[in-house]
């Protein structure tokens, strides 16, 4: 099946199969632990210091290859994000920004996790990051497309998409880059893109679908030749692949040296 059509039948299904997750028994029973015991955290240490929580936090943040890094994370949580200057502002990946917000322990100490809505939110993160984990078992590609639509709305600029590693990735497999463009000047990139691809488009449903349409299609062309798309026939016209280095992350170089300080 074409990451193209998978993609189509998820759309259709997700609703469905989001729903069958929560039902099952594992994923249940850690849904119920975080419901029955964050409202009686009010630190960051706190949250680090009862696994449970902090790998379920952390998983639904999709920063769950950070468990590991918890001084930074406390630095993250001690911070907040009301100071520009805090870890959480100057770190590229965004999601630290948006754990350190959600929880906000050092605006709010225990309160956000005391509204109900706001524990919905972190659950429904959490289901949603384990349904597009095994989405990507089947197909990367469609992984990609689905992270893109969960995650694009939150996105302010093309900053934040360079940063991110899976939203760079999507991009640059739609405009069909080739590994040279990974190399060049992040305000550069910026400028390419905006050029081409307004943001408000990708914020728009019917011309994020058509971007979609395009990403997958060009996923299956990157991968290789077995995929047997034809790009003519969907609309899309043949541009050059994209090579396979790794995307750039633009850091604070001051920031580099807290890091080192933060890895546990």
């Amino acid at each position: 099946m074409s990451t193209l059509t998978e993609y189509a039948q998820v759309g259709r299904t997700y609703s469905q199969q989001l729903g069958a997750i929560a039902k099952e028994g594992f994923v249940q029973r850690e849904v119920e632990y975080f419901r029955a015991n964050i409202s009686k955290i009010s630190t960051g240490d706190g949250l680090i210091d009862d696994y449970r929580l902090y790998t379920f936090a952390m998983k639904a943040f999709g920063l769950e290859s950070q468990t590991y890094a918890k001084g930074l994370m406390r630095k993250v949580f001690d911070e907040g994000v009301v100071n520009d200057r805090a870890i959480a502002n100057r770190l590229q990946d965004g999601a630290f920004r948006e754990i350190a917000e959600a929880f906000g322990f050092a605006e709010t100490g225990n309160l956000n996790m005391l509204i109900h809505k706001n524990v919905d939110a972190v659950v429904e993160k959490y289901l949603k990051l384990e349904l597009e984990e095994r989405i990507g078992e089947s197909n990367q590609g469609v992984r990609l497309a689905i992270y893109f639509e969960r995650k694009i709305a939150e996105v302010d600029n093309w900053y934040e998409i360079i940063g991110d590693a899976a939203l760079y990735e999507t991009v640059r497999t739609m405009m069909g880059l080739p590994q040279e463009f990974v190399s060049t000047n992040i305000d550069r990139q910026v400028e390419y893109f905006e050029n081409r691809i307004p943001l408000e488009d990708l914020k728009d449903p019917k011309k994020l679908d058509k971007w979609m349409q395009r990403f997958t299609a060009m996923w299956d062309v990157v991968q290789g030749p077995q995929s047997g798309i034809d790009l003519a026939a969907n609309g899309i016209a043949p541009i050059q692949p994209l090579g396979s280095a790794p995307a750039i992350v633009s850091i604070d170089p001051s920031l580099l040296a807290d890091l080192s300080k933060y890895r546990l």
